[in-house]
């Protein structure tokens, strides 16, 4: 994963500023600053850059789109391997196999939920307004989001496995790629939207 570069630190053929001759004293026509943030390395800037250009001033969303899905899809694989420890370690007790895979998803949810949300918190989203809330206020708006992303998660897998007996990590990893569409959608709009200044 590349680790983002405040735009205010980082320097180069990307920051695009009006500048001036110095002995005319003319401004040179230049493009706007770009939509995205730099990371630092040149040739992704570049490929962003291209980007930029050739969407409009989209990369922006273009990039956090992608570190999105980075992070999303480690934090798949740490849900299946959850769930998996999960359903293994309460294979001995008396339950009904649907307890155990009700117990084992909400484990498994959770910790995919913290796993989601700190690597997000800190790259994805770190550049939205949103992000000048507390630490717990951004957490807890971010599991609020992610309350629709389980109920999703958990239709689909649940249908899969306990009705048409679909094995459950395969269920589980389908129902994950349809719900990291709708959360990424939602904490756009929630979790991480303009936070409104103080009423005086």
């Amino acid at each position: 994963m590349v680790q983002e570069l405040p735009r205010e630190k980082s320097t180069g053929y990307y920051d695009t500023y009006q500048s001036a001759d110095v002995e005319s004293g003319v401004k040179k026509p230049q493009r706007a600053l770009p939509s995205y943030h730099p990371t630092g390395k040149p040739r992704i800037d570049h490929l962003l850059d291209l980007t930029d250009q050739l969407t409009g001033g989209r990369a922006e969303w273009i990039q956090r789109a992608f570190s999105y899905l980075f992070v999303g899809g480690i934090a798949a694989i740490v849900n299946l391997i959850t769930l998996q420890l999960t359903l293994n370690a309460l294979a001995g007790s008396p339950f009904s196999h649907r307890v155990h895979y009700v117990i084992a998803f909400a484990v498994a949810t959770e910790v995919s939920i913290l796993a989601n949300f700190i690597p997000n918190d800190r790259i994805t989203f770190s550049h939205l307004p949103g992000h000048s809330r507390t630490w717990m206020q951004r957490c807890a708006r971010f599991h609020v989001t992610c309350v629709g992303g389980v109920i999703v998660t958990f239709a689909i897998s649940g249908v899969l496995h306990l009705v048409f007996k679909v094995p459950a990590l395969p269920a589980q990893a389908v129902a994950l790629i349809i719900a990291i569409a709708f959360n990424f959608t939602f904490h756009h709009l929630f979790t991480y939207r303009h936070k409104p200044s103080p009423v005086l």
